[in-house]
Order: C-alpha cells, then sequence, then structure tokens
C-alpha cells in the first residue's frame, strides 16, 4: 500500500488515503519514487470539476520529481536509481507531433491526474519516454516544477511568443506560481518586464525577481503600460491570468505585438477587439505544456545558477490546504508538496 490524494468524484475535496501499489512496469514504463509534486492552478480546477475528461477516482497531480524505483522492458536508457522529472501528460510516441518533439500536442496524450492516475503519491507508473534526467545539482523541489511551470514558460517565449533580446514584455498574475517564473525567464531570455500583480505584498517579491515596474492591481493596466512606455505599449504579454484580462492585455501590446495566452484554462468567454488587432497587427497565440527539450532548458538554467525557482513546501497531507491558499491567491511562487 501506498500514501496518494485521490479525487472519488467530481467536485469533491481530495482524500489523503492508503491505495494498492502501482501494478508492475510493462514495455516501456517505470515506478518512479515521488520525492516533490508541484500544485497547479489546473489542480483546482479539476477539484472544482471542471476538467470534463477526469476519471474517477483518480490520483491528483501532474508536476513531480524523484527517483526511478523500478523499469519494465526497453525504457529508453531510464534505469533504477535515475533522478527524473515527468511531462504533465503520458504521450503515445508515434503520432506527428511526438516525433517532431512537440510532445505536448500528443493526439493521444493523457493527463495525469485527470484521465490516468497522477503523482500526489508515494510512487506514480509512468512512461520512460516522458521522462528528463535531473542534474545531481537540482533538487527535487524545483526539478518538479520543470514540466509545467519552468518549462511551460521557455515553450511559450522561444517558441510561441518568438521573443527576442531587447523587447518589452508584460506578464500578468505575476505573483503567481507561473507569473513570477515568467518574470525570471523573461529576465533571462534578455528582456525588459512589467509585472501585474494583485497584491501590494508580493509587489516586492516580484520586483526582487527581476521586474523593471511593477503595476499593482488591474484597473488601469492598459491606460499604466501606455504611460510607462510613452505610449508605445509592449512587445509581448505573456497572460498568465486569462479571461479577466484579456482585453486589457491586448490593449497594452506595441504595433505588431504578441499576447500568449498560459493562463488557467477555465471555460470563461473573453472580449477580443477584432479590428483593433487587426490593424495594429497584433497576434494572440495560445501555448500549452511544454516538451522534453524546453524542460532540459530549464534544469540546465537552475543547475548554471541562472534560476532560482521560488517555492513553498508542505507535506502530501497538507493537499487540500495547498489548493485552498492557491484559490485564494495566498502564496508567493509555487507551492510543492512533498510525499
Amino acid at each position: 500500500m501506498l500514501r496518494a490524494v485521490v479525487l472519488e468524484k467530481k467536485a469533491s475535496e481530495p482524500r489523503l488515503t492508503d491505495i494498492d501499489d502501482p501494478e508492475s512496469p510493462g514495455r516501456g514504463e517505470v515506478i518512479v519514487k515521488v520525492e516533490a509534486a508541484g500544485v497547479c492552478y489546473r489542480d483546482l480546477l479539476n477539484r472544482k470539476g471542471l476538467m470534463p475528461r477526469t476519471r474517477y477516482p483518480v490520483v491528483m497531480g501532474h508536476e513531480f520529481s524523484g527517483t526511478v524505483a523500478e523499469v519494465g522492458q526497453d525504457t529508453e536508457e531510464i534505469h533504477v536509481g535515475d533522478r527524473v522529472a515527468g511531462l504533465p501528460h503520458s504521450t503515445c510516441g508515434s503520432c506527428r507531433y511526438c516525433l517532431e518533439g512537440r510532445e505536448n500536442l500528443c493526439r493521444h496524450r493523457l493527463q495525469l491526474g485527470e484521465e490516468i492516475n497522477g503523482c500526489w503519491a508515494e510512487y506514480v507508473r509512468v512512461k520512460s519516454r516522458d521522462l528528463v534526467r535531473v542534474p545531481e545539482e537540482v533538487d527535487a523541489a524545483a526539478a518538479s516544477i520543470a514540466g509545467c511551470v519552468l518549462g511551460m514558460i521557455i515553450h511559450a517565449l522561444r517558441d510561441q511568443a518568438k521573443v527576442r533580446s531587447g523587447e518589452l514584455v508584460l506578464v500578468t498574475g505575476a505573483g503567481g506560481g507561473v507569473g513570477i517564473h515568467a518574470v525570471m525567464l523573461s529576465k533571462i531570455f534578455g528582456c525588459s518586464v512589467i509585472a501585474l500583480t494583485s497584491s501590494a505584498d508580493k509587489a516586492e517579491q516580484v520586483r526582487e525577481a527581476g521586474a523593471d515596474c511593477v503595476v499593482v492591481g488591474a484597473d488601469m493596466l492598459s491606460h499604466s503600460v501606455r504611460e510607462m512606455t510613452g505610449g508605445e505599449g509592449v512587445d509581448v504579454v505573456l497572460e498568465c491570468v486569462g479571461e479577466p484580462l484579456l482585453e486589457y492585455s491586448l490593449k497594452s501590446t506595441a504595433w505588431g505585438g504578441r499576447v500568449v495566452l498560459i493562463g488557467n484554462v477555465n471555460v470563461g468567454e473573453a472580449r477580443v477587439p477584432i479590428g483593433y488587432m487587426i490593424l495594429r497587427e497584433n497576434a494572440l497565440v495560445g501555448s500549452i505544456g511544454t516538451t522534453k527539450t524546453s524542460m532540459a532548458e530549464a534544469l540546465s538554467l537552475v543547475k548554471a545558477r541562472l534560476l532560482n525557482p521560488v517555492l513553498t513546501r508542505l507535506p502530501l497531507e497538507k493537499a487540500s490546504d495547498a489548493l485552498q491558499l492557491l484559490e485564494k491567491r495566498a502564496s508567493l511562487g509555487r507551492l510543492v508538496l512533498t510525499p
């Protein structure tokens, strides 16, 4: 038996309980002893019953790192004792997207913590091809967010925004687990950063993360950005909040600016000023998940001490508390559970 946080049914409270050990790994599968597991806003949406593909009961969580405890056949050079971090979903390895190294778009992906058992547990069974090795210099908590946070932002900046050194980036939700790391990574990419946070209490930490300017409160976002930029606007918006701020984010962009949506995947609708976008040749781009290439790059940055993740650690039994902190926006950086 092992301890795990299980969501028994739709819109229920997750429960820490004992479950059966995972089945022995099949071909291409491994068992990972989980050492750290991130807490994502998607987990909160899942707990609220807003992820329609969730199969109940299910072990929650999709961000993790740990040590390989057992391997099946054909595990693609992953061995017992390897330190690893995982993609947030299982991939097929054979569709056009997997073959192109765009694992985030796998047409047969299964989301951990929703369609298959996740990582808020002492052990998780995953496919070896969905793992990236973790350097010894990177601790488990930082490695656990290499996929859904750090790698995700790198993918958004490089592949979707196609950001260039010297550009000006606006990061919304900058005090959250995604936003504060978006500030850090934008600076690493050579950009200047305007950061938006809803909390005056978090403003100083956002500045310490590297933001050149901080806006507190979204009421006058586009006006504030225009004032700060001499009326020009920003080259790129990393929209980490979603529907409530989208129109303001679009109106904060410069001519030819890009807005990349990496914010929560809720079911809300947003007002989009289509004519404004056409006349200014603005682009609105979605960005989902990460690739193994982006994960490896994130881990290399942490290893080199160019990136120092902002983390709050909690024991596995505090999973429900972690979700409440997330809902109240009462945490700074990423919450990480330790089994």
